[in-house]
């Protein structure tokens, strides 16, 4: 336990977490007051914002700030139903306007979806689409549009089982995702030319609580390259541990279908000894965090 917290203390400082625990401790009645006043605050979020004010909708210390406290408040709701609710609310509001309305479907997508977006949410980006999907305001084709993305965010998520998928080893044979034994796999997508993805590999391989940390938990770190260029992904072998397991989509099924959401580089899942997602498009800190939480 003492590992887990120092590495937490070691790496939580890059961590952008958009969620925090309720408070264990009260009675029933004022755990339900708690949660109808963030619901309300939710809900009337937006009342006092003139969307006719075009100049100040795209005033980013107004309206892009506006939106940037409101993605913050949805993430920390755990209830899809009350999360759809609140959108619903303010895109209805919005679409009074067809300049507001645009602005914010733009806004919400590089908050929310950009893969380089720290506030980057799956789930709250669901919301959205599942607005954007049905409203009246699109036409059937731009409706269209977003289809696609929708279903992608419904693949892999948390308590569903990750899609299995083929790679191929160094030594030329081939292994599927659902093959590898462990109490947790560290799923790690990565570009061979993407400095980020090094950065974190070598947090992974080099800070030794958490080689440690990860060796007493169990955990099997799967890295996979899926762009498709087999020489850069042998030359990358040295950036990695001789314990990990190193694949390579040869057949490119990973991005031909969809397998996976791959709009950030790196992409980090934890999945169960079952394959059951845990954690979706994650960050190194997070992982860490949850091992915190479910080990203390």
């Amino acid at each position: 336990m003492r590992i887990i917290i120092s590495l937490l203390a070691l790496f939580f400082y890059a961590c952008t977490n958009n969620t925090k625990e309720k408070q264990e401790k009260g009675n029933l009645r004022e755990n339900t007051q708690v949660v109808s006043s963030a619901d309300s605050t939710l809900f009337h979020f937006w009342d006092k914002v003139d969307m006719q004010d075009t100049a100040q909708v795209k005033n980013p210390e107004k309206g892009e700030q506006q939106l940037a406290d409101f993605i913050q408040l949805l993430s920390q709701n755990p209830d899809s139903a009350t999360r759809d609710k609140a959108v619903d609310l303010m895109l209805d509001k919005a679409k009074a306007n067809r300049i507001s309305f645009d602005y914010f479907i733009k806004q919400y997508e590089h908050y929310l979806y950009d893969g380089n977006s720290p506030m980057r949410n799956d789930l709250l980006y669901e919301s959205v689409l599942r607005y954007l999907i049905k409203t009246d305001v699109l036409s059937d084709l731009e409706k269209e549009a977003y289809r696609p993305t929708y279903k992608l965010l419904l693949r892999n998520k948390e308590g569903k089982t990750a899609e299995d998928f083929t790679y191929e080893l160094a030594n030329g044979k081939k292994q599927k995702l659902s093959d590898t034994k462990s109490k947790y796999t560290f799923l790690i997508f990565y570009d061979p030319d993407c400095s980020h993805c090094k950065e974190t590999i070598h947090q992974l391989r080099d800070t030794p609580q958490l080689v440690q940390l990860f060796a007493q938990l169990q955990v099997q770190i799967l890295a996979i390259d899926p762009w498709g260029d087999r020489t850069k992904w042998k030359n990358y072998q040295s950036e990695l541990a001789d314990q990990w397991i190193n694949g390579f989509d040869s057949e490119s099924k990973m991005l031909s279908f969809n397998l996976y959401d791959l709009k950030a580089s790196p992409t980090i899942y934890l999945l169960d000894e079952n394959k059951k997602v845990l954690l979706k498009d994650t960050y190194l800190q997070q992982v860490i965090a949850y091992f915190v939480k479910t080990n203390s």
